[in-house]
């Protein structure tokens, strides 16, 4: 069987990514598209395309990638059948598959028990559900890179190790909301703050790479927010909440978050990294932050309502 060669620095920085190549296979031209940006976003040194699975094999070929996120419903060949011809390359050798250990992350809508189940006998290492975020991406490459699993070959079956230790859409300390205070503690609440930290940062570099907010980075910097008001409410993150909530309000207000203006999402996202590397319990910083926002919005208002007028 062929050896799988060494791969990367599991790092998520950019120097540690540098030496990664990934193939990303999917018949939509404006989802290869996001996927690109985020990975070259994050630093990783070569990523290429191919609209569905024969294509991508001809690629494998070409290019030897480390690693691959395959879409799921594709024409001609579809990513599970992609992920099952590159598992069998390891029982019957396969010029066109160099490594038939490769991990490969399945991007796709497919949220049933059964549906996960069938991609898991493919052989797929990991899952990301849609509509994903930038660090819902990069959080599986963590995976496959810091925590390989062992390979598997069996005579029913050929593939990573299927035994999991822990659920893959668990996102963070979770409370419920009418815990008592004293439930959250520092280790927790740090926990909860660097998660929201490497979200805001990956959807900063995406908007860096492709030049300014636009309709796609409008609509996934909606979901970094509902996440992001999700964990800070389960650590009684206040500040960080009351940010989040501002934006999110500001959106319901204009019709939507892709009729925010570029520089109100932008001061968000500065205030929010400005609270996030700050002291925690600096509160009187936070809240001043804070305010900055909420009289931005009101300028924002007062302008609407006069042009109404």
């Amino acid at each position: 069987m062929t050896r799988r060669r060494q791969l990367p620095s599991a790092s998520l920085t950019a120097d540690g990514l540098s030496g990664l190549k990934v193939l990303v296979v999917d018949d939509h031209v404006n989802t290869v598209r996001l996927i690109v940006d985020v990975l070259r976003a994050a630093g990783v040194g070569s990523v290429s395309s191919a609209f569905e699975g024969l294509s991508a094999r001809q690629a494998m070929a070409r290019q030897e990638p480390d690693l691959i996120f395959t879409d799921w419903r594709m024409p001609v060949m579809d990513g599970l059948e992609l992920t099952r011809s590159i598992r069998m390359a390891a029982v019957s050798p396969d010029r066109s598959v160099p490594d038939p250990e490769i991990p490969i992350i399945m991007v796709t809508g497919h949220r049933s028990a059964r549906e996960v189940e069938i991609a898991r006998e493919a052989g797929v290492n990991e899952f990301v559900m849609k509509p994903f975020t930038p660090a819902a991406l990069l959080s599986r490459i963590q995976l496959v890179l810091a925590q390989p699993r062992p390979f598997i070959v069996s005579n029913g079956y050929v593939g990573p190790d299927r035994r999991r230790k822990a659920e893959l859409t668990y996102a963070g300390p979770l409370r419920r909301t009418s815990d008592p205070e004293e439930v959250v503690d520092v280790v927790e609440r740090h926990a909860a703050r660097q998660t929201i930290s490497v979200e805001l940062e990956a959807m900063r570099r995406l908007i860096q790479a492709r030049g300014g907010v636009d309709r796609t980075t409008l609509q996934m910097t909606y979901r970094v927010m509902q996440h992001t008001r999700f964990r800070a409410r389960q650590v009684r993150d206040r500040m960080l909440e009351r940010a989040t909530d501002a934006l999110l309000s500001y959106a319901s207000e204009v019709g939507g978050m892709e009729r925010c203006e570029a520089d109100v999402v932008e001061a968000h996202l500065t205030v929010l990294g400005q609270i996030l590397e700050g002291d925690d319990h600096d509160a009187i910083g936070a809240a001043k932050l804070v305010r900055g926002l909420e009289a931005m919005i009101r300028r924002k208002r007062a302008g609407r309502e006069a042009v109404a007028a």
